[in-house]
């Protein structure tokens, strides 16, 4: 059996760890407000581990064997969340809460390497990718609809970025790609909310006690933080009253408050370490099933990062996508660590 550490896992495990623990620290701040946080953080970080060590040294090969029906299973959930009443984006089994959103990248990096593991004929590929976008349209489309605009943005970017990585021909590139683009435009009016928050991105201080509320009130604790913060549990954009949902989407904020510019900066060069480093399993892998499946975690893995800093920043309209690896949310959290414990098996198996 080859060792678990090796030039890649090393520091992915140190990335990724000293992330969480950094995250556990955050949320002790936080739980000045959030009564219990940090415990209910720690909690979440322990499965993420305990799941990452078992996909660490579970074959990921045998995963293909489960990508059509991890398909099926998405949508099924999907659309029993759209009907259902509540308005809920969780699925309730027992104790726990599953939100498919999340674990939906996974999934489609899975379909999608399982798909072009086996040869294709050269005549089905315009075919098999038109098929293939279809079947991401439609999960982004159910989970838009939940709604969860943000996580459906990750979702349809992991998709059609790993897609076109992957080799999609430029005619199927560009005719995708305006589709895409029409659809957004044509999505946006369906919803108030997310015409509103467009309104307001394109135009914030014009909406600053509503729409635009969070986007400012984020540049605020940036600004109030500086280079080297207020120190730690000094910072006041903690609060909800201040700035909601400082516990996850806007988590960002608080830590540029409090910790300053520097851990701002040291977070993002974290994540693009991340993405090297899931970039590099991807390219030395032997086979292309494990080539894809590692690229398409990593993707899927580094859009939520880009979503959320992009929002955080003001450089995009507000909807909300989790920190990886640092936010709260127990199901982001176990996803992203199944991720890196696939990459990590990746890289034990098929990277001399």
């Amino acid at each position: 059996m080859k060792k678990i550490l090796n030039a890649y896992t090393t520091p992915l495990l140190f990335l990724t760890v000293s992330l969480s623990l950094f995250g556990i620290i955050v949320s002790g701040s936080l739980s000045i407000v959030y009564p219990n946080l940090i415990l209910r953080q720690i909690v979440s970080v322990i499965l993420g581990y305990a799941l990452m060590i078992f996909f660490a040294f579970f074959n990921h090969r045998k995963l293909a064997s489960f990508a059509k029906i991890a398909y099926i299973v998405l949508v099924l959930s999907l659309v029993y969340l759209l009907f259902s009443k509540g308005n809920s984006r969780f699925i309730s089994i027992g104790i726990f809460s599953i939100q498919p959103s999340q674990f939906a990248y996974i999934v489609i990096s899975l379909l999608i390497a399982r798909i072009f593991r086996d040869k294709i004929d050269e005549e089905q590929i315009p075919k098999v990718y038109a098929i293939i976008f279809a079947l991401i349209v439609l999960v982004s489309a159910l989970i838009a609809f939940e709604p969860d605009m943000g996580s459906a943005a990750q979702f349809f970017l992991t998709g059609f970025s790993l897609l076109s990585i992957i080799g999609m021909p430029l005619f199927e590139f560009f005719s995708f790609s305006l589709l895409s683009l029409f659809g957004v435009i044509a999505m946006i009016p369906l919803n108030k909310e997310w015409h509103r928050r467009v309104v307001a991105f394109l135009n914030p201080y014009a909406h600053a006690s509503d729409e635009a509320l969070q986007t400012l009130q984020s540049l605020r604790a940036f600004a109030r933080g500086g280079i080297t913060g207020v120190g730690f549990m000094k910072g006041i954009f903690k609060y909800p009253s201040v700035l909601p949902v400082s516990i996850s989407d806007f988590i960002l904020p608080v830590i540029g408050e409090e910790f300053g510019a520097v851990f701002v900066i040291l977070l993002i060069l974290a994540y693009l370490g991340i993405i090297y480093l899931g970039f590099k399993i991807s390219y030395d892998a032997r086979s292309i099933f494990s080539r894809i499946l590692a690229l398409g975690l990593t993707l899927g893995i580094a859009w939520f990062a880009v979503i959320n800093i992009a929002v955080n920043l003001g450089l995009m309209p507000t909807t909300g996508v989790p920190l990886p690896f640092i936010s709260y949310g127990a199901n982001n959290m176990l996803a992203n660590f199944i991720a890196i414990g696939i990459l990590i098996n990746i890289s034990r198996t098929e990277v001399e």
